[in-house]
């Protein structure tokens, strides 16, 4: 049995964790990685202690895409202390795989035990409005490469990661069940990663259909594997900004992301102090 976790074999994570402490002492219960329009919704609700600007923790690009405003917020969300991104770093920028792993090395090295991932996404099924929620139950990684591709064991051997169940099952059926009895429209669903920049094609929505995906996205999978592979519950909440076939372009995203971000922000505030617990 391999003992330890797996790493890229650098220690941007433990630089990280050291520039944090030396301003806070939050232990965060949850990571979180907001994506696009989820960060404002959550403003308000947000309790911050200590704020971190991306291009000051070791290894962070500066934020490349409008509306990631590229911060790490140390605070409380519903009463749970939580590492919160508001923002991330995309593939599709000409990053390696190994840069958005580091929003949740960096949340699990702060202590947080389960990871939350959020994006806005296009639907590729019928009859699936804009503006509901997706909770994913599993992916596709179409991205051309692997994220943990690089990482090792203490003992030198390469990351060999069961992925069966990247989304914690308890997890996703308590988001279910919490958003019924909230009134926000969920279901469950499995998410395409593309590479990006440029949206798909109609051959490519067509061919994702056939595969299985439910909605199609550019990010979730390089953070969700890490945070696998580190041991952490990971929960994958999508917001659906575009139904199939609806024209799509980035400010377009942005505009739906914005206005329909509260129904996720209000499960997620319902959610974390429940997450939390589930984790203990």
């Amino acid at each position: 049995m391999i003992e330890g976790l797996p790493s890229p074999g650098d220690d941007l994570a433990e630089r990280g964790a050291e520039v944090v402490r030396g301003t806070t002492d939050v232990v965060p219960a949850v990571g979180l990685v907001l994506g696009s329009g989820l960060g404002p919704a959550l403003g308000p609700e947000l309790i911050e202690e200590a704020s971190f600007a991306f291009t000051g923790l070791p290894g962070f690009p500066a934020p490349g895409v409008p509306g990631h405003a590229g911060r790490l917020i140390l605070g409380r969300l519903a009463g749970v202390p939580v590492a919160a991104f508001s923002g991330r770093v995309h593939y599709y920028e000409g990053h390696g795989m190994d840069v958005p792993a580091l929003l949740p090395r960096l949340a699990q090295a702060l202590g947080a035990e389960t990871m939350v991932l959020t994006a806005a996404v296009g639907g590729l099924v019928q009859d699936q409005p804009a503006g509901s929620v997706v909770v994913l139950r599993d992916h596709l990684n179409l991205m051309g490469t692997a994220p943990l591709r690089g990482w090792r064991f203490p003992d030198g051997t390469p990351a060999f990661v069961d992925a069966r169940r990247v989304y914690d099952p308890a997890l996703r059926a308590l988001a279910l069940a919490r958003a019924e009895d909230l009134g926000i429209p969920a279901i469950e669903g499995v998410y395409a990663a593309m590479s990006g920049p440029a949206y798909e094609t109609a051959a490519e929505v067509a061919m994702l259909g056939n595969l299985g995906a439910t909605v199609v996205g550019m990010s979730m999978v390089p953070e969700a594997l890490p945070s696998r592979a580190l041991g952490m519950r990971v929960l994958g909440l999508c917001s659906l900004t575009n139904a199939l076939g609806e024209r799509i372009t980035h400010e377009e995203v942005v505009r739906v992301s914005n206005e329909t971000a509260g129904a996720a922000g209000r499960l997620l505030v319902d959610l974390l102090p429940r997450l939390a617990s589930e984790g203990a």
